[in-house]
Parts: structure tokens; C-alpha cells; sequence
């Protein structure tokens, strides 16, 4: 690369790792070999274009490859996590009686599974063959997606949700793990937010899907439109996981040529990437798992994390609101128009968050945590709004916007994965323990925390619920702010080391030549 695209900046700005304690403890921070480059306007659009050709045209197969199965997956994954809402609200609750908490209960043992699977299959990835274990995740829950077409009681449901739970369990903490592994920090946050963004595309897909369903295949054969979902669900999930083992990537320690990386192809990744080669075997180490419980990223970005996950229960309320005009007198809504609703949501979630990506990295430094901040802000007034007007107010449209504003609140998860990876970059298990322990603590509490705060027998009149949505938001609020603090102290720290480290080689250096001098001198005489 030439030298005028590859200089790089005199002081260190968001690339740089910590020693492991908190900020201010007596370890001392060290600067990251790989800085961003000086940028031109190029960057600003897409990170591809800034760099030279060999590198360009790497980083372009990995974004058709990597990024497009890693979206893929999320969205069959998230397609079928909430298939079973778009499913209540189409006939599954009259089919099989479920007229009380069972919804809440069967997502709670899907909340189960999926937090008991999170830190061994994060754990587990970084010693097996990416593609394949991915692709053994996402083959696993498509079986008993399909599988739950044919249930016939609630226990049957429960069994079901809970092993499609721990198959997905693993999935999105893998995949944002692998990106992470071969994009540097400056480069990761857009990519991440694509793929973040899926999230919301699997439910509004899922709500388009169920109308649809219900419109061409209800009493096709005798089953109901609802059961139709969950095989359709499954028949779209099976290429998808077949195209994770062609594209994703082996981590950059077990990768080796092959149809679509070349050996330089190899090398190129492994130099931008030197933390990611090590290759790990073996048992993790009881020390590990203590040294990083020494640092703040461990506590703070789950608890970010738990807080954020609460924060899209009033948006979720919404297609009980749709469907709660109705009644057995007066049909206002049909069933599609009550799967379809709702999708407004996802569609302003996915503007929001790529937007919020864009926004991040044009900051001084890539500052993460405002928009971080800013879900959180958004998250405790439209909690607020929600829970102080009426349920159904004479002008609907003003609380139709209200449920649809929701979406702002989950607009930050892309760029706190990259915040994660950024400040655990020179340690991969670390940063694969942290992710997953995001999920794992976002996911204990949404196992229990809705069957009280928003139970389904009492939608969408679930006033205390938007109130306690709402102070989870402040909790965020406080936690980003810290996050942000100590993320500055630690810069300060590794930029004052980065100093000392310049000073002391400067003087080696002079030493050096000063007593080169004299070596000469004596010679001479």
C-alpha cells in the first residue's frame, strides 16, 4: 500500500488496548499496532474504498461472503424466534386455548435455553470450524421450527421453544465474533450494524410472511394458516444455512486456501489482524475467566445490554393494540392488516441503526457511547408517553405514532457490538466471553421480566410495564455515561503510556548513538 494511504496518525484515537484491571488501577495501558490510517472523504462512505487494491479486493469478498451469510442467519435466526407473536395473533391461541400467560411462558423457556447455550457455544467457537458449527446451529432450530407446525398442546410447544432456544443460542454472539476477527475497529461498525439491522428484518419479514400464509395456504390441506408459518419458516431457513458453510469464513487461525481466499488473500488477513492468529485448544483457564472479571467491560456491557433488551417490550405491544379493536360484534382490522401494522417498527428501526452507525464513526475519535445514549433517551420517553395516555385514545393516530417511535430505542445495538470488540480487541477470548455474556444477561431477564411487566393475558393494558420499560431506560442512560467515562480514562491512560513508550525510545536511541560517538572517538584516537 502506498505510503500516503497507509500513514498513519501521530496520536492514538478509539484503536488501542487496556491492560486488564479498571480504569485507574496500576496496569498500564498499550497502544494497538494497527491505528486507522489518516482518512480522505472515501472512508467516509465506505472503508473499502480508502485502502489499496489487493486489500480492497479482499475486504470486498469478505463483505459479499461474510457479511451476507452473517444477515442471512440472523434474520432466519430472528424469523424464527418471532414467528410465535405473528402466530398468536393468527389463530395459534384459539387453536390450542391459550387464553392466559402461555405465550409469556413459552417464550420464557425459549429465553431458558437460549441462556444456558450462550457462553459454552461463544466459548466453544473460538476452538472448532466456524461455518460448520454456525451452519450446525442454524440446520438444528430450522428442524424444530418446522417441527412446531404439528403441536398439539402447550407442553409440546414448551419442548419445542426451548430446543430452538439453545440452537440460536450460540448464533449472533458466533457471527458478530467472526466479523470481528477480520474487520479492524474503524471498519466494524457499519458492518456490524448490517448486520444488526437483520434483526428487525426476521420479524418485519416474519409479519409479512404470516399474511401472506393466511391469505394463500390457510386450510390448504386442513391445517390452519398459523402451522403453515412455521414449515414456510423452516423452508427459507434451509438455503440459508446452507450458504453459511460456502461463505463463512474460517476464524483466522484455522483458515487456509480455499475456492474463494487465496494464500495472499490468507496472508492479507492475518497481517491486518495479528491478534486473531493464535490458534486455541484445549480447556479455558479458570485465571482467564478471573482476569477478566477484573475489568469493567465485563459488568457494564451486559448490563447495558439487559437494559437495551427490555426497551422494545412497548413496541412489541402494538399488535395486541391492532388486534384489540376488534371484537366478536366488529371486525376493524383483518388478520393481515394486524401482522402488517406493526412492521413500521422494524422499518424505522433499520434506518435508525444504520444511520446511528454512520453517525458514530463520523465523531471525533468514533465516540460509541452517545448513540448509545441516545436509544436510552428515546427509550424512557416513549415508555413514558405510551403509559401516560389512553390505551385507545379518540385520535388512534397519535398513539399508532407513539408505538412506532419505540423503534429509536433499539437503534444502538450494531455500534455496542463494535464497542465490545473494539475494547476487548487484543484478547479474542475475552471479547468472545463478553459478547456472550451480553446476550446470556439481556436474556435471564427477558425470560422472567415480561411475564410481570407486560403478561399477555392483560395486553395491550400494560401501563406498569411501559412505566418500568421506562426506568430501565434511565439505568441505560447512567451506564452509557460510565461506559463512555472509563472507555476516556483508559484512552488517556494508553495515550499517556503510547508517550512514555516514544520518550523512552527516543532516549535508547540517542544512548545509542551517543555511545556510538565515543566507540568512534576511541578508535580514531
Amino acid at each position: 500500500m502506498s505510503p500516503s494511504k497507509r500513514e498513519e496518525i501521530d496520536e492514538p484515537t478509539s484503536a488501542y488496548v487496556i491492560a486488564d484491571g479498571f480504569a485507574g488501577a496500576p496496569e498500564v495501558p498499550i497502544l494497538e499496532s494497527e491505528l486507522p490510517p489518516k482518512s480522505t472523504w472515501k472512508r467516509h462512505i465506505w472503508s473499502t474504498l480508502d485502502v489499496d487494491p489487493d486489500e480492497a479486493r479482499f475486504l470486498t469478498k469478505l463483505d459479499l461472503c461474510l457479511i451476507s451469510s452473517a444477515a442471512l442467519g440472523v434474520m432466519i435466526r430472528y424469523l424464527d424466534q418471532v414467528n410465535i407473536t405473528n402466530a398468536f395473533n393468527s389463530g395459534m391461541k384459539e387453536d390450542l386455548g391459550l387464553y392466559g400467560n402461555e405465550l409469556n411462558y413459552a417464550n420464557a423457556f425459549w429465553s431458558a435455553a437460549y441462556v444456558i447455550g450462550q457462553v459454552p457455544s461463544n466459548l466453544i467457537l473460538t476452538r472448532v470450524h466456524a461455518p460448520y458449527y454456525i451452519a450446525f446451529l442454524e440446520f438444528s432450530w430450522t428442524i424444530f421450527t418446522i417441527a412446531t407446525s404439528g403441536v398439539k398442546n402447550t407442553s409440546q410447544l414448551y419442548a419445542i421453544r426451548f430446543f430452538v432456544g439453545l440452537f440460536e443460542a450460540g448464533h449472533f454472539p458466533a457471527v458478530m465474533y467472526v466479523a470481528s476477527s477480520y474487520y479492524k475497529p474503524h471498519e466494524l461498525a457499519r458492518r456490524n450494524t448490517i448486520i444488526q439491522v437483520f434483526t428487525a428484518v426476521g420479524p418485519l419479514f416474519s409479519g409479512f410472511l404470516m399474511a401472506a400464509v393466511y391469505t394463500g395456504l390457510n386450510g390448504h390441506a386442513g391445517w390452519p394458516g398459523w402451522r403453515w408459518l412455521y414449515v414456510i419458516c423452516g423452508l427459507i431457513s434451509f438455503p440459508c444455512a446452507c450458504w453459511t458453510i460456502f461463505a463463512m469464513p474460517e476464524l483466522p487461525s484455522r483458515i487456509k486456501p480455499n475456492w474463494l481466499y487465496s494464500a495472499k488473500e490468507i496472508e492479507i488477513a492475518k497481517r491486518r489482524m495479528p491478534t486473531e492468529v493464535k490458534l486455541h485448544t484445549g480447556l479455558f483457564k479458570w485465571k482467564d475467566v478471573v482476569r477478566w472479571h477484573k475489568t469493567w467491560h465485563v459488568w457494564l456491557f451486559p448490563l447495558f445490554f439487559l437494559c437495551n433488551s427490555q426497551l422494545s417490550q412497548p413496541g412489541g405491544s402494538m399488535i395486541f393494540w391492532v388486534k384489540s379493536y376488534n371484537s366478536a360484534q366488529q371486525t376493524v382490522f383483518s388478520v393481515q392488516a394486524i401482522n402488517i401494522i406493526p412492521l413500521g417498527i422494524n422499518i424505522i428501526q433499520i434506518v435508525g441503526a444504520l444511520a446511528s452507525s454512520w453517525i458514530s464513526d463520523a465523531l471525533p475519535g468514533s465516540q460509541r457511547w452517545p448513540s448509545m445514549a441516545f436509544a436510552a433517551f428515546m427509550g424512557i420517553i416513549f415508555s413514558i408517553a405510551l403509559g401516560a395516555t389512553p390505551v385507545h385514545p379518540p385520535d388512534r393516530g397519535s398513539r399508532w405514532a407513539l408505538y412506532y417511535l419505540t423503534a429509536l430505542a433499539g437503534t444502538s445495538a450494531g455500534v455496542t457490538w463494535t464497542y465490545v470488540n473494539e475494547t476487548s480487541r487484543h484478547d479474542p477470548e475475552k471479547r468472545a466471553y463478553v459478547s456472550a455474556m451480553m446476550n446470556a444477561f439481556a436474556y435471564i431477564f427477558s425470560a422472567w421480566v415480561p411475564i410481570f411487566t407486560f403478561p399477555t393475558q392483560n395486553q395491550p393494558y400494560v401501563t406498569v410495564g411501559n412505566y418500568v420499560t421506562a426506568g430501565f431506560g434511565g439505568a441505560m442512560l447512567i451506564v452509557s455515561f460510565l461506559i463512555g467515562y472509563l472507555d476516556h480514562l483508559d484512552k488517556k491512560r494508553a495515550k499517556a503510556n503510547f508517550e512514555i513508550q516514544t520518550k523512552q525510545q527516543a532516549d535508547a536511541e540517542s544512548n545509542r548513538s551517543d555511545e556510538k560517538e565515543m566507540a568512534d572517538e576511541k578508535v580514531t584516537e
